[in-house]
């Protein structure tokens, strides 16, 4: 009995080309501009801030009590440190964390083309969140969050996976680029209460101005974004040559 081979499903590319991949940040960068679809991305911002203090505090030997997300995206993550130097890392991961996050999702998809990876791994980290959540708005937006990332990571087929594992990476980069403001305040209001800022606590630990630390931050969490975007895209360039 004959019969025509199979018709072979469509392949979907390991990366998508330099232009595309730049295209889709402009366009991404100008969809964000909308305040309402900016959102979820102020969320996953605030949350990769206060989890990255709630990390500095566990990986220097503190300890990680809870972490709050507010109705208005704000943020505090509660922490108890043995020493000056751990309560120093506790801030530091935490304004580095919008980069770091950014950054893993880049080299994630970017670089090895680990698209559903990159989105189950974020899903697993937001549930994981939900040890440390304080309130019953946070417990929602976090656990709303992993279902609809694992849900995503899950069901989508590859060639959709593919751009959405792209925005949210692109997205998360470009909120962290765009949140250095932060760095250069004293005190900070979150939900009609004022705190010492996260660079103000490292002026009193450390000495020296607040803006000094702010500016030496902002330079180091630059050098992470830009350094993970091209590196990533170097690598999926000499991949896609072999």
């Amino acid at each position: 009995m004959s019969g025509s081979p199979p018709t072979p499903s469509p392949s979907v590319p390991p990366r998508l080309p330099a232009m595309q991949f730049w295209g889709l940040c402009f366009i991404v960068y100008m969809v964000m501009q909308f305040p309402l679809v900016r959102l979820p991305v102020l969320f996953l911002s605030t949350w990769a801030h206060e989890f990255g203090h709630g990390l500095g505090a566990i990986i220097t030997g503190g300890e990680f009590i809870e972490l709050t997300v507010f109705p208005d995206f704000s943020g505090v993550a509660l922490t108890a440190t043995s020493s000056g130097f751990s309560r120093a890392m506790v801030v530091v991961f935490g304004l580095l964390g919008p980069s770091l996050f950014g950054v893993l999702m880049i080299v994630m998809t970017r670089a090895f083309s680990f698209y559903r990876s990159a989105i189950l791994v974020l899903a697993g980290l937001l549930a994981l969140s939900l040890i440390w959540a304080a309130d019953g708005f946070t417990m929602t937006t976090l656990g709303a969050g992993a279902v609809i990332m694992g849900l995503i990571g899950w069901k989508l087929p590859r060639r959709a996976l593919q751009y959405i594992a792209y925005i949210v990476a692109i997205a998360m980069c470009l909120t962290a680029l765009s949140g250095f403001s932060y760095f250069f305040i004293g005190n900070a209001e979150v939900a009609g209460d004022y705190y010492r800022s996260d660079t103000g606590i490292l002026a009193d630990i450390w000495g020296g101005p607040h803006w000094l630390w702010g500016g030496l931050l902002t330079l180091l969490s630059i050098i992470i974004l830009f350094a993970g975007v091209f590196l990533s895209d170097r690598w999926a360039r000499g991949r896609s040559t072999q």
